[in-house]
């Protein structure tokens, strides 16, 4: 753990450290475009050509960057996991048989909260997606009991996710006969597969759901 720690924090440092380069780049390139503006009114070169051009190299670069995995992803909130107030009432004992916490196998983002708090794990290769294993279920559940083993640690994600009424993740065909949806498992392994496959695809949540 202590090993994992240290991992973490210095994964941490260094996506924050490529942060502000970018930020720094994107500075350094509206100066230029300054320049080109410049450049513009003097009559030495056309706006016009020159803005479609650059559309279409931004676009290009923006994808490069996007496609080299090293871009971080994680929840900026001022939400306090541990005073959240929004958490979802389900009984999940008397469904763990049938769900079997199909709920755990749901890709997101951790909050900043997490990834310096240093308890939840992270996929390394998919910076800060919550770590998964072989069988897509987070890393942290316990496949005998299909328990939480950080539960008093978990995620906003976590805690506030309902599965009564959930409009993106439609877990049950009816929640009070605890009739399961049986397109859900294919709607999670293509998310899955598009967010941890191919880092171009962006989650977007907030401090209520998943």
């Amino acid at each position: 753990m202590k090993i994992h720690n240290e991992l973490s924090s210095g994964l941490l440092y260094t996506h924050t450290r490529i942060n502000a380069n970018t930020t720094k780049t994107l500075e350094t390139a509206s100066f230029l475009y300054a320049l080109i503006e410049i450049m513009n009114e003097k009559g030495l070169l056309s706006i016009e050509e020159l803005d479609e051009c650059k559309k279409q190299v931004a676009k290009r670069l923006v994808r490069n960057f996007v496609e080299s995995g090293i871009r971080p992803l994680y929840q900026y909130s001022e939400c306090d996991k541990y005073t959240f107030e929004h958490e979802a009432r389900v009984d999940c004992l008397s469904r763990l048989p049938v769900c079997k916490a199909v709920c755990c196998k749901f890709p997101f983002a951790l909050f900043k909260q997490d990834v310096e708090e240093g308890i939840i794990h992270w996929e390394f290769g998919r910076p800060y997606m919550i770590a998964q294993v072989d069988d897509g279920y987070c890393i942290h559940l316990d496949r005998e009991t299909y328990k939480c083993t950080v539960y008093e640690h978990r995620t906003v994600p976590c805690r506030g996710f309902g599965c009564q009424d959930n409009e993106k993740w439609q877990v049950w065909m009816n929640y009070e006969k605890k009739v399961i949806n049986p397109e859900l498992m294919e709607q999670i392994d293509e998310s899955n597969v598009n967010i941890y496959s191919f880092p171009e695809v962006i989650l977007e949540s907030n401090c209520n759901t998943k």
